[in-house]
């Protein structure tokens, strides 16, 4: 129930957000024709809104949303993320199993840690950018998605050698199911993602 509240809670605010700035826009645009601010409720600012609506959302922070969804959803089904809980904490006991997984799981993170450090490291490396520095780069851009891969591999080997996952069908299925929450994520990210775009239009262009 308390969660519930607070979903509808944050929806109801962003949607007065949106109310706000449109018709504070439109009224300051129609009090003050000579003022830069461009009021979304125009035949512009209507054009604008259809035809840049997708490309507001195709932005970096949607694909790194999908691919952490992806690496934690399978974190937590292949049980690495409850063994990691138990590690950290105080008299910490892992059973045999757990063992058995966690240590291919910090071989693989090990061996993809010296892979990227051959790609960044040297001075000329492949990752860098033409002035030979880390940003912006490839390396840099690509951070976020080299992490997501790291904490999946490391998930999947887990489950593998401690017994969770017992075949190919485990293993993607313990890699496309996702999180529990992907669709409340992607619901606030197409909200504040427009209110943004809207807000950058009507007020800072």
């Amino acid at each position: 129930m308390f969660k519930r509240n607070w979903l509808s809670t944050a929806v109801m605010s962003i949607i007065i957000a949106y109310v706000v700035v449109i018709l504070g826009t439109w009224l300051w645009s129609a009090a003050m024709p000579s003022s830069s601010v461009r009021p979304l409720l125009s035949d512009a600012g209507i054009r604008w809104f259809f035809g840049t609506f997708v490309i507001n959302l195709a932005q970096p922070l949607l694909v790194w949303i999908l691919l952490l969804d992806i690496a934690l959803g399978a974190c937590i089904r292949s049980g690495l993320g409850q063994a990691l809980k138990q590690l950290f904490r105080p008299n910490a006991h892992l059973s045999n199993l757990q063992k058995r997984g966690l240590w291919p799981a910090f071989e693989i993170v090990v061996f993809e840690l010296i892979i990227m450090a051959l790609l960044i490291l040297p001075r000329h490396a492949i990752l860098l950018n033409i002035t030979g520095t880390l940003y912006p780069s490839s390396a840099s851009v690509s951070l976020i998605p080299v992490l997501a891969f790291m904490l999946l591999s490391a998930s999947i080997f887990y489950g593998l050698f401690s017994g969770l996952i017992h075949n190919y069908k485990d293993t993607v299925a313990c890699a496309v199911n996702g999180g529990r929450n992907l669709k409340i994520i992607l619901c606030f990210y197409v909200l504040l993602a427009e209110l943004v775009a809207i807000v950058k239009y009507t007020l800072i262009n």
